[in-house]
């Protein structure tokens, strides 16, 4: 299978990213802080830690261009309680943007869907990462299932009101988030010193790893998640700098044929790394993993989803009518459980089905009897 290693960034991703991170404590993406804190714990002062320092000069810059654009930002980009979405998504729609793309070609691509497009993919919503909508064709769908859809959503009425208002009346907002999403390009534009770096290094290693190991292979051994299919596309791994820790991948939607299969990955990597294969945990990362396996059951909805899947898999949208949940909200949660080798993923056809990795949660309630028993 042919691997195609990106030598640049997503804009379109990356300007999201720095936007969603300008809402959350301190304008620092989920996990950041915790991170940083962990590694400078293991390996105190280390090449690594730079491209934290870098990714933290870029969302500071970025909290000083937005600073009077705070308010506006919180409304189109913070998430919503419980949920992966954010307001903008209704306008944006969940679309898996090519790596050359900028805000001006985002504005472009969303003024030309049809209406029946727009209603197609609003019924997906779902995050890009693992979309598995059973596939109604656009059609079909009405702007009485998107209502359906969203009265079945856990959010509030007024934000589900929110939701589909902006969805239904797009252009009113599309100008305000362009202009928010082309500053951002702005900042990235500025900060290039600080991220190109990073870019190079991540295809210098991965160009690497491909020409000595099979990295596919390496990815379902070390995530759990095979998507691996008899198809001729090659698969383009891409880095995330914003979301520095983070694993991602999407598939080609069958109404919106995509030349590849696509995997997004931190800039975390190396020796030691989570995304170094050849890692021995040691005692100190024993613990946080376990601290984290703990963190993540005492989510009430994670456990749940846990206690669903551990007899049957099932895909999201099933899991999504099962549990009153949305699709990006069941994706959401199982992003977690995956980065924690909690879940499985492997592909049947057209769909994703998730189930327990219980080997995984084996070492892990083993090691908790070794520690306190």
């Amino acid at each position: 299978m042919e691997i195609i290693i990106s030598d640049h960034i997503n804009y379109i991703s990356e300007e999201i990213a720095l936007l969603v991170s300008q809402t959350l404590p301190e304008g620092r993406p989920e996990g950041f802080i915790q991170c940083r804190e962990f590694l400078e714990r293991q390996f105190g002062s280390s090449p690594v830690l730079e491209r934290f320092q870098a990714v933290d000069s870029i969302l500071k810059e970025a909290g000083r261009t937005f600073k009077k654009d705070a308010g506006i930002i919180e409304k189109y980009f913070h998430p919503y309680p419980d949920s992966v979405l954010y307001l903008a998504d209704a306008v944006l729609l969940f679309q898996k943007w090519d790596c050359n793309e900028r805000a001006d070609t985002l504005e472009a691509y969303v003024r030309r869907q049809t209406p029946s497009e727009r209603n197609y993919r609003f019924c997906m919503m779902n995050i890009e990462n693992f979309s598995d909508y059973s596939g109604q064709s656009a059609d079909s769908v009405t702007l009485a299932d998107v209502s359906t859809w969203l009265d079945q959503s856990p959010l509030s009425p007024n934000d589900k009101w929110e939701i589909f208002s902006a969805f239904v009346k797009w252009e009113e907002h599309l100008e305000i988030i362009i202009r928010l999403m082309k500053k951002a390009e702005a900042v990235l534009e500025k900060t290039k010193a600080l991220w190109q770096p990073l870019v190079t290094g991540f295809h210098q290693y991965w160009q690497e790893q491909c020409a000595h190991r099979d990295v596919i292979g390496d990815i379902v051994q070390k995530f759990h998640i095979d998507l691996r299919t008899d198809s001729q596309r090659p698969v383009f791994l891409a880095p995330n700098v914003i979301n520095i820790n983070s694993f991602g991948c999407s598939l080609p939607d069958p109404k919106y044929p995509c030349p590849w299969d696509y995997y997004s990955i931190g800039i975390l990597y190396g020796k030691a790394l989570d995304l170094d294969f050849d890692m021995q945990l040691k005692d100190g990362r024993q613990l946080y993993t376990c601290l984290q396996f703990l963190k993540l059951l005492s989510d009430k909805s994670k456990l749940e989803i846990m206690a669903s899947i551990t007899k049957q898999p099932a895909y999201g949208a099933q899991l999504a009518r099962q549990m009153n949940l949305t699709t990006a909200t069941i994706s959401y949660h199982m992003n977690a459980l995956i980065m924690e080798g909690l879940v499985c993923v492997h592909r049947d056809s057209k769909r994703l089905y998730y189930s327990v990795n219980k080997d995984t949660v084996k070492k892990m309630l083993h090691y908790l009897e070794v520690l306190l028993l």
